[in-house]
């Protein structure tokens, strides 16, 4: 299989490398890109909204949450981040730790506690990449969850794995079990992205393995749906 070359800012490049030796078999090539590769003229300005309109969130994550968000801390959001239509449905963003890469314990080992009504958790992609057993990525997420201190807690499927479809359909009913049993709750917020047989949608990736930016519109209105829900 060819290297799949995917164009993101510098530092986030160190960073994938270090943490993605091979994604299911797939070389994976990493290129600094001299500008940003996606077009962010479509995505709403996420700090034009009134902080005070539906509460506030914060969010775990990695590469489908960080995307091409220039400090995803400090809340600069990507056009390619999910969180980005969160805001501008009128939910805050408080803060929280997304990276390129990551898995459920770098995450785990990451994050800090945030003061927010919500956490949202999309996570699980690497886990399932590198075939760490679902025990495993349940451990981390406890860990997260405690750590970053929000009782308000919502999960949501992890997008479509080409790679691996049916690993990817069986990741998300184990997630789901696993908010019930924890009393979180869980979001299909990556129904809208993917075919019945578990592949992107047509214009739901930008690379095969990430949204695109309608694909991360599609998730984050789902996702802020369930907030208002909450």
């Amino acid at each position: 299989m060819g290297t799949v070359t995917i164009p993101i800012e510098c530092a986030g490049a160190r960073r994938l490398a270090a943490s993605l030796v091979a994604l299911a078999g797939v070389a994976l090539g990493v290129g600094c890109a001299a500008t940003d590769p996606v077009d962010r003229s479509g995505a709403p300005d996420a700090s034009a909204t009134d902080p005070g309109v539906r509460g506030t969130f914060a969010a775990v994550g990695d590469s489908i949450t960080d995307a091409d968000s220039v400090d995803f801390a400090a809340g600069d959001l990507g056009a390619a981040s999910w969180a980005t239509y969160v805001v501008a449905d009128g939910v805050a963003f408080a803060g929280g730790w997304a990276e390129w890469g990551a898995t459920t314990e770098l995450m785990a080992a990451s994050v800090a506690p945030v003061e927010a009504e919500a956490l949202v958790v999309l996570a699980g992609t690497n886990d399932l990449a590198f075939g760490l057993p679902f025990e495993v990525s349940t451990a981390n997420l406890d860990r997260i969850v405690d750590t970053v201190g929000i009782d308000d807690v919502l999960v949501s499927s992890i997008p479509p794995f080409p790679a691996n479809p049916g690993g990817a359909d069986d990741y998300n009913a184990r997630l789901e079990q696993l908010a019930e049993d924890r009393g979180w709750r869980f979001v299909d917020a990556s129904a809208g992205l993917r075919t019945p047989d578990g592949r992107f949608a047509d214009g739901m990736s930008s690379d095969g393995l990430h949204p695109s930016v309608e694909g991360a519109r599609v998730l984050g209105e789902a996702i802020a749906e369930a907030l208002r829900e909450g």
